[in-house]
């Protein structure tokens, strides 16, 4: 943790006295002073969601609360802002406030977008759909191994076959669904219908 010196100011503007002092408490806990005004960085509840204006002159903003601030946020904010929900951990809630100071975007994993694909998981996602692809039930069998997440000599033992027959197979599913990779298999397996989940 940074020394209570080097971190940033925070002025709370809480609609709920009881959500204030939990956060003022999760603050203190980081070692984040809390100012009656001033603070370089403004903390918010979901009643300042329709007060965008007030928002922008504020500069860093952390919102705590619902989702709906992600999207309400960039269009509003004149600096760095934060989105946290309601239960963020004192963790999370030092991380808000210190990239917001920074200039930054902070939010949660589950609302940041997916990473992008690379260029050959894009080649696979795009490939259109084929009703004609056909597995023999041997191929079927190592995809549905595949979908496991079983390794080729961990299949092979399932199978009761060698190694080397289990890659030959994994190469025709491949070739068949015209992916290269585990995952690719996997997910145009399920497209296709081949694969249930």
């Amino acid at each position: 943790m940074a020394p209570a010196s080097t971190l940033p100011t925070v002025q709370l503007a809480l609609l709920s006295p009881l959500v204030g002092a939990g956060i003022r408490a999760l603050l203190a806990s980081v070692g984040v002073r809390v100012v009656e005004e001033g603070g370089a960085v403004l903390v918010v509840d979901d009643a300042w969601l329709g007060r965008g204006a007030e928002l922008a002159e504020a500069g860093a903003v952390v919102a705590v609360g619902s989702v709906a601030w992600a999207g309400v946020l960039p269009e509003v904010a004149s600096g760095g802002w934060a989105a946290l929900p309601a239960d963020a951990t004192p963790a999370e809630l030092l991380a808000g406030v210190l990239g917001a100071s920074a200039g930054l975007v902070v939010l949660p994993p589950t609302l940041l977008p997916p990473p992008p694909l690379s260029a050959e998981e894009d080649e696979e996602e795009n490939l259109p759909l084929s009703a004609g692809v056909t597995l023999t039930p041997r191929e079927r069998d190592v995809l549905a191994l595949l979908a496991e997440g079983l390794s080729n000599k961990r299949a092979a033992r399932e199978l009761g076959v060698t190694e080397s027959t289990v890659k030959f197979h994994v190469q025709a599913v491949y070739s068949k669904l015209g992916v290269q990779s585990r995952a690719g298999a996997v997910t145009r397996g399920i497209q296709l219908g081949l694969l249930s989940v």
